[in-house]
This record gives structure tokens, sequence and C-alpha cells, in this order.
């Protein structure tokens, strides 16, 4: 019951009212939405059969910097959404790692194709701090064919840590 009323909501979120193609959405709620179905999600996967993925740590200050990557598209995709958590961490007041989600402008990757000023970027960096040396993050990432015909919402389960050099 629970998995068929997450759906209807994904899919009345997907059918908000729409300008220049964008989703209109307020997007705190979609912020909150996304992690609600990340923790409610329970298959995850390590890769991508439409891109490459990867995530990578740094020590900083006062713990650790988290960076999540997806480039090498191997389709076209258009309105990318990322959103990352780490399991019981509180996101109402601490900012999750995310693209697409607050910014007005869309990021879109095609094969072996940059050009910033269209939208068209060879891979994203979505970015966090976390007080652990290890943790593990599960990643939403979220995108559309071309004509926004169909969306395609991929869910990860990544472990990173950070290793001393």
């Amino acid at each position: 019951m629970k998995k068929l009323l997450l759906v209807l909501l994904l899919l009345l979120s997907l059918c908000a009212c729409e300008e220049d193609g964008k989703q209109m959405a307020n997007p705190d709620e979609r912020y909150m939405f996304i992690i609600e179905m990340i923790g409610e999600h329970d298959s995850f996967q390590e890769t991508s059969n439409y891109f490459d993925i990867a995530v990578e740590m740094a020590k900083i200050e006062d713990g650790y910097r988290y960076y999540i990557t997806i480039d090498n598209p191997r389709i076209a995709m258009y309105d990318i959404e990322l959103l990352a958590i780490e399991k019981n961490v509180d996101y109402r007041n601490t900012m999750a790692a995310n693209v697409g989600i607050f910014e007005d402008k869309e990021y879109n990757m095609v094969p072996n194709q940059a050009n910033i000023e269209e939208g068209f970027v060879k891979g994203i960096v979505a970015s966090a701090i976390t007080k652990y040396p290890e943790t593990t993050l599960y990643i939403f990432v979220q995108f559309k064919n071309s004509d926004y015909s169909i969306v395609r919402s991929e869910y990860f389960r990544l472990d990173v840590s950070y290793g001393e050099e």
C-alpha cells in the first residue's frame, strides 16, 4: 500500500505545472519528497547503464567532504536532478548534496558534447559534509529524454571512505 501511495505521489509531482519545460513545484517540497522517497526505497544499485557515477572523500577542517560525480553519459539526459543522503541525518536542518532541485537552470548531458552556455555539461558534481571518515550514501538521480516524454529515476547505494595518503 505504501508503495502504491508513493508511486501516486511521484506521478502527481511529475505532473506539476510547467513553464518552458521546467517544473514549477515548490523546490523545498520537492527536496523533502525526494528524501522521503530515498528513505522508503528498498532496492539500490551501484552502477548505471546510462552514465558513470563515482564518489570521493576529502578531509576538511571540521570533518570530511564527499563529492558525487556523474559523467560519461551513454544517452542524452535532460533536466537532471541528483540528491544524496546519509541514513540517520535530519535533512530539515542540514542541506543534502543536490543538483537541479533548487536551481532555475537545467542541467543536461549528451554523449561527447558540452556547451555550458546552452546548459550541456560534461558532468555534474554534488558535495556535502559528513562527520565520519566512512559512510554510506543513498543517491537519487532523475533525468528525462529529449522531448521530456520519458522520466528515468535511479537509486544508488555507494560506500565512501577517506583514505590517508
